[in-house]
């Protein structure tokens, strides 16, 4: 056993080791870098697998399952002094102190960071698609359970005509960490306050995957909750305005969809109630007007 742990972490070391040496990028920064964009990630890491994220979810395909039940959410009211930092690819908060469980999940696994995946004045920028149709932005809450369990939460932005007071400190946040290695603190961040309330959290997608970047190896756990989290446009803007990459402004840092394959994307027992209640109403709706008229 002792052996092959060493031959896991000695072959992860080699592709982290190549991954420094054949720089990753997003597409928008292949032009002007000498790196590699994401139709060349599959050089890279498990990125040319086949349980691959992020992808376009079909509402219409989807399996039902019933342990797919309410998460408990940990300190995740809890007010703490973090880290936030520019690391060249997103904006990124580092975590301490919450967790997750239930959810369907087996066990408990502890918050390591968040980041966001937005677009540009042109293009909307959320990593995963549902039905076809891209989010303004995307954001991931990664969880651990261990170096070879992930469990990730995300969340889809929508614009709004007012602006998101929750957001308002992470926002200002963006000024001071414009270039690549930049930091500062945020003095208290609540994660409650960044997702919607834990009554809208109980519709969500669940699949298995990969991290959405370079060494993407396959080791998380996806949940895509159905309510969105409104931003105005100018808080939107104000990723893609304030933050740079090595060179130019950071835009559109996200990853295109990947094939299904044969996997299986689930819903959770409230999502599946809501869509048969739907299916259930359209046809009542629709015959009492054609009774009226």
């Amino acid at each position: 056993m002792k052996s092959l742990t060493l031959v896991f972490f000695l072959s992860l070391s080699f592709s982290w080791s190549r991954a420094a040496e054949e720089h990753w990028c997003y597409e928008v920064q292949v032009c002007g870098s000498n790196c590699l964009g994401p139709r060349r990630w599959n050089e890279l890491g498990d990125c040319g697998r086949q349980a691959q994220s992020p992808i376009n979810i079909i509402t219409h395909n989807l399996q039902h399952n019933t342990s797919l039940n309410a998460f408990t959410f940990v300190n995740y009211e809890t007010a703490y002094l973090v880290n936030i930092s520019n690391n060249g690819h997103s904006a990124k908060v580092d975590l301490a102190g919450q967790s997750i469980s239930g959810g369907g999940l087996s066990g408990s696994y502890n918050a390591l960071q968040l980041h966001l995946h937005w677009g540009s004045e042109n293009s909307t920028g959320s990593e995963h698609t549902i039905d076809g149709v891209q989010y303004p932005m995307e954001l991931h809450i990664v969880h651990s359970k261990g170096a070879t369990d992930l469990a990730v939460l995300g969340f889809f932005y929508e614009e709004s005509t007012e602006e998101n007071e929750a957001y308002k400190n992470i926002i200002s946040a963006l000024a001071n960490i414009s270039y690549v290695g930049n930091w500062t603190s945020i003095s208290s961040l609540k994660l409650k306050e960044l997702i919607p309330e834990a009554d809208d959290l109980k519709e969500y997608y669940r699949y298995k995957g990969s991290l959405t970047t370079p060494e993407c190896s396959e080791i998380v756990t996806w949940t895509l909750f159905t309510k969105t989290i409104k931003l105005s446009k100018d808080q939107l803007k104000a990723f893609y305005e304030k933050l740079h990459y090595e060179h130019g402004l950071m835009e559109e840092n996200f990853r295109p969809v990947q094939k299904l394959g044969n996997r299986i994307v689930q819903t959770s027992d409230a999502t599946t109630l809501l869509s048969q209640t739907l299916t259930m109403l359209i046809p009542l709706l629709v015959s009492c007007l054609l009774f009226t008229s």
